[in-house]
């Protein structure tokens, strides 16, 4: 255990009591569900109960407003709600230059006065390499260097080209936290020095994901009969940036879900998929539409179930089924997991990118290859099917997430590193 470990909540309370900490980011759990919201939302709920002051600038939705909850104040704010859709022709990506032209310059002047006039004492730029255009990074970097803010980047992302490497690597980040050693790792290989990086893992609300949430809701709520059994999986799915439906190996899990159910009728696949924000609402159905398509080509439309739930129910949704699996082709962490190991469901997931950071196969899961429908049938089958291998799944899981992935832990630990790093 590290010093940061075992220092005493003294120790802790006495260095963070003066802390001034903005938290700036482009995805909001007011707007949409997923991976970096359910993050943000934690997040929140940790601060209201710690020592110092929280800022939050989070994209509006509406109308700019002030919300006040406790120590933290959540700043909604429409120059980080940016429209990234395509615009076609030359008034169309016109239109999009000068939006983003007077979006950033209104984010500048806003930041300029608001860390002097808040004290603002350090500031974590969430996801910026991806969530924002490379102008927001340049004059975030600008603000805080000129009033010597320690800026922290956090990545929930890997780099995805020259631009995105550029701007973690070659601007003035106090430090870049990434969220698994996968992601840490690219960045090394990618050249950002090895001093810069930090690996801080995401951890999940072993309060509200919990095997005592109640398993029946699910079963009747999608009316299917208490006897029959559910493999769930969770994404975000949306059309037009990349094929999501195979990076996240969706189609691989209707090909591995048509070979199980060809055997028997028991078996329902449930795709619990993330709300877009409504900016992306088109690339979504864009997303369900084709997806839509697969489950006809596979025919398996009379036992798939695609269906989005409230935040707030994901901990029903999990509890309620039988076992998760996401076998994707890359995964940067891989919160899905951490989230349904809480709840007490056996996991199976693809040895890939921070996967196996969570995953150990055959203690707390199953890892398999990606695009492999055979074995991911037979591993999915295997955990429905065997008593003995899914309590033993369970009760690791739940050790697992207990001992390395409580987030209040982790978000202690975290805050204490930057309060270090801002001396």
């Amino acid at each position: 255990m590290t010093g940061l470990e075992q220092a005493s909540p003294f120790f802790y309370s006495r260095n963070l009591s003066n802390m001034n900490h903005l938290i700036i980011s482009p995805n909001s759990p007011f707007l949409s569900v997923g991976g970096i919201e359910r993050y943000i939302r934690n997040l929140i709920d940790f601060c209201q109960d710690q020592p110092g002051t929280y800022h939050f600038i989070l994209p509006s939705k509406t109308k700019e407003e002030t919300v006040q909850i406790e120590n933290v104040s959540i700043h909604f704010k429409s120059f980080i709600n940016l429209s990234y859709k395509k615009r076609k022709g030359l008034d169309g990506r016109r239109e999009s230059k000068k939006q983003t032209k007077d979006k950033s310059i209104e984010f500048f002047e806003f930041l300029n006065t608001f860390i002097s006039d808040k004290q603002i004492s350090a500031v974590t730029a969430e996801n910026f390499h991806l969530g924002l255009p490379p102008s927001y990074s340049l004059m975030l970097n600008m603000v805080c260097h000129s009033k010597n803010i320690p800026l922290f980047l956090h990545l929930h992302s890997f780099s995805m080209n020259p631009l995105q490497t550029e701007i973690i690597n070659g601007l003035f980040w106090k430090k870049v936290l990434c969220v698994s050693k996968s992601v840490a790792g690219d960045c090394f290989q990618k050249g950002l020095e090895i001093s810069h990086i930090s690996t801080k893992y995401l951890g999940v609300n072993i309060q509200e994901f919990t095997p005592k949430r109640d398993a029946t809701w699910l079963k009747k709520h999608l009316g299917i009969p208490s006897s029959h059994k559910i493999i769930v999986t969770a994404s975000r799915i949306l059309q037009g940036y990349s094929d999501i439906l195979t990076e996240k190996g969706i189609i691989n899990l209707l090909d591995a879900f048509s070979k199980i159910q060809s055997t028997r009728s028991d078996v329902h696949l449930l795709l619990a998929v993330g709300k877009p924000p409504q900016r992306l609402h088109a690339e979504f159905e864009s997303a369900l539409h084709k997806l839509e398509g697969y489950i006809q080509i596979h025919g398996v439309e009379d036992r798939v179930i695609v269906k989005t739930f409230p935040m707030q129910k994901m901990p029903e949704v999990y509890a309620g089924a039988d076992v998760f699996a996401l076998p994707s082709e890359n995964e940067t962490f891989g919160q899905v997991f951490i989230e349904a190991m809480a709840c007490g469901l056996p996991v199976v997931g693809t040895n890939v990118g921070g996967i196996p950071e969570i995953i150990h196969d055959e203690e707390n899961g199953f890892l398999v290859q990606p695009n492999d429908a055979s074995e991911l049938a037979q591993k999915l089958t295997q955990l429905l099917d065997h008593e003995k291998t899914r309590k033993r799944f369970i009760q690791n899981g739940l050790k697992t997430v207990s001992q390395c992935f409580d987030s209040k832990k982790l978000f202690a630990q975290m805050f204490q590193f930057i309060a270090k790093h801002s001396s």
